[in-house]
């Protein structure tokens, strides 16, 4: 089960917004089929996940898994998700919907939508679920 860090949530510009003008649309990500957790701060995952000095786009929520390979971060930009791979030993594997699987190396980055599947090694998978309003 993975350890998750809250952290406040602000509002950035660029996101989808609901029809009412005034909710902001996240998506949302499973770890290894548990709980959904929201988009709304970037979320950096791995063994280990530690803050960088300077945060860009808000403090990161940390989210903790079984593995010694992997250390990627997952941001919201717009209705899409944007997966980077910081510090894995093996690559990151990405699947999206309707293409082929893409491997990520230190530092690579890919833009991705809900369905696509981030296999971060050692039985770990992320899912990156739809956009939905959170109350």
């Amino acid at each position: 089960h993975p350890f998750v860090v809250e952290r406040p949530v602000s509002p950035r510009a660029g996101l989808p917004i609901d029809p009412d003008g005034l909710t902001v649309l996240w998506h949302r990500i499973r770890i290894n089929r548990h709980e959904p957790i929201p988009l709304d701060i970037p979320a950096l995952i791995g063994r280990q996940p530690v803050c960088p000095r300077i945060a860009i786009g808000g403090v990161p929520r940390l989210v903790r898994v079984p593995s010694p390979r992997c250390d990627i971060e997952l941001r919201q930009h717009g209705a899409s998700v944007i997966v980077t791979d910081l510090r894995s030993t093996n690559g990151t594997i990405v699947s999206i919907p309707g293409s082929s699987s893409q491997k990520l190396r230190q530092g690579e980055s890919l833009v991705v939508s809900a369905g696509t599947v981030v296999d971060i090694g050692d039985g770990n998978t992320v899912e990156i679920l739809p956009i939905e309003r959170l109350v």
